[in-house]
């Protein structure tokens, strides 16, 4: 190795360990995840069209309270003005002004979500009834049609036998119960409460529509309650329960998502009394969409990342990204880990691939699916590959149709897995159609050039190393610390990038020449 590229590594990597060990040893940030329960990163992007006038948009925002903490709010107003307000202990945010054109607004926060567990008290002696004025007079008036005078609930409560007002704990069970267990949950039901109880069938929100009438029909004050779900690898979607007034607290439940008295940590509490998150005015047409990142450090770390001492760290701290952003970069900044691999490996080891990257592509694509199902869709393409030659051979095509051809049998494979996938309800193989599609059409292109180039042999060779050098990678892309480290301390790709300086400028010989060229090196041992 000359000098110039062994000078260029060493102050690579002496830039980007300088920066890593400042911001551990005098900032403080952590080195390793704390995969921290329940804390969540939530984005909300609305896009709007106006009318050329003035206009509104107001959304629902979480608040901290029993079992979620909110913080590190913000928000982005593209030429709007953004306000909060507060009405009942609930708030919202409020984009106003002049609506023209397309405007992009949005707001995120971070929320650290637990298991919220009301206990019932066994007896609560009419507690309800001294429930404060303004709750009675919100949350404890009949609902129209389903009073306690309707025929259809004086007729239901007598046949269920609710026990009397002095226990209210067996009413609120009983009732729970009933609306859960003999009420029918559709996602094409009914969402009105006098429909639901009529026909037993319901959407979610007309199953807890349904017992919140109950229960007020019986004097308990209740109400409906909006939030969201966060669950990892899943969209956020809305999510309804109820909550009943019992002995001075609010009792969570849901007849349709099977909680009773506890909130999951999966839920995440907006506001009462409402069937949607977002209202606009002077808008033509809107689209909104919430997305969510499990986030793996304690709330103080992330305070940490996000707001170091130094103001340029400050800006550059890659926390403050949208969350859609984020996920993109988590995987991005995997790559030249990946990269540094293969190059180690072909460079120094002297492992035959197909090209540089295919393998890391291939091991890229193959953290989201498990480990045996990627590579039994490596094998699969393979052999089609092989397949596919012998087939279309004696056509003596030229490349690109025959290459064309070839995809189209890899986009009815991608199909037909699609098929196998649902029939056996097994995700993976559903999940695994963008993997053929876009990895494994790359992948026997390769394999087909080298078997008419080079032979079956070379072909079946280099596409064994290959596969063995993404089974090396894989476990570095599901990786949580890597991620961490790469996500959090970007200057370590410029670490890499020494290295990959060092091995660049390193001519030397490669382990497998070594390993070619023994009984020569032994040879003229003997001779000398």
């Amino acid at each position: 190795m000359n000098r110039v590229p062994l000078w260029t590594g060493a102050a690579l990597l002496a830039f980007g360990l300088s920066v890593f060990a400042w911001k551990i040893l005098i900032l403080g940030l952590p080195v390793l995840p704390s995969d921290a329960e329940g804390l969540w990163r939530v984005d909300l992007e609305i896009t709007v069209r106006g009318t050329n006038r003035r206009g509104s948009v107001r959304t629902t925002l979480p608040s901290s309270g029993p079992g979620q903490t909110v913080f590190d709010e913000h928000s982005t107003s593209d030429r709007l003005n953004f306000t909060i307000r507060e009405e009942n202990g609930e708030r919202s945010g409020v984009w106003s002004g002049r609506l023209t054109g397309v405007h992009t607004i949005g707001y995120g926060f971070r929320v650290q979500l637990e298991p919220f567990t009301v206990p019932i008290p066994p007896a609560t002696d009419g507690a309800p009834l001294k429930a404060p004025e303004e709750v009675r007079e919100r949350y404890a008036r009949p609902v129209t049609n389903l009073g306690p005078d309707a025929p259809e609930v004086e007729g239901l409560l007598a046949a269920l036998r609710v026990p009397p007002s002095d226990d209210r704990a067996a009413q609120l069970r009983l009732l729970y119960r009933f609306v859960a267990d003999e009420i029918a949950t559709a996602e094409t039901g009914s969402s009105d409460p006098v429909l639901t109880l009529a026909t037993r069938e319901g959407n979610p929100e007309g199953k807890v529509d349904l017992l919140c009438a109950l229960l007020r029909a019986v004097g308990i004050p209740a109400r409906p309650v909006l939030g969201l779900r966060l669950e990892s690898a899943q969209p956020v979607e809305p999510v309804v329960w109820a909550e009943a007034w019992i002995g001075g607290e609010w009792i969570p439940m849901s007849p349709t998502e099977g909680f009773f008295a506890q909130r999951p940590s999966s839920l995440l509490r907006l506001r009462t009394d409402a069937d949607t998150l977002l209202e606009t005015s002077g808008v033509s047409a809107e689209t909104h969409r919430y997305t969510a990142l499990r986030e793996r450090l304690s709330s103080a770390e992330i305070t940490a990342m996000m707001l170091p001492a130094n103001p340029i760290l400050e800006r550059l701290s890659l926390y403050r990204l949208p969350v859609a952003t984020q996920s993109v970069l988590r995987l991005i900044l995997l790559l030249p880990l990946g990269a540094l691999a293969v190059s180690l490996l072909r460079n120094v080891i002297g492992v035959p691939t197909f090209g540089t990257f295919m393998p890391v592509l291939i091991a890229y694509t193959l953290r989201a699916t498990a480990l045996g199902l990627g590579l039994a869709l490596v094998g699969a393409v393979i052999a089609l590959g092989i397949v596919g030659r012998l087939l279309l051979e004696r056509l003596r095509l030229l490349l690109v149709p025959r290459l064309s051809i070839l995809l189209c049998m890899v986009v009815l494979a991608a199909t037909g897995l699609a098929l196998a996938g649902a029939e056996f309800e097994n995700r993976g193989l559903t999940g695994g159609v963008l993997f053929p599609m876009v990895i494994l059409t790359m992948l026997i292109e390769r394999f087909s050039v080298t078997l008419a180039e080079e032979g079956l042999r070379e072909a079946l060779t280099r596409a064994a190393w290959s596969t063995v050098v993404a089974v090396v990678v894989y476990p570095v892309f599901r990786s949580p610390l890597a991620e961490h480290l790469m996500f959090g301390f970007p200057e370590l790709v410029v670490v890499v990038m020494g290295l990959l300086v060092w091995i660049g400028g390193y001519t030397g010989y490669r382990v497998s020449d070594l390993l070619r060229f023994r009984s020569l090196a032994r040879g003229v041992e003997d001779l000398t």
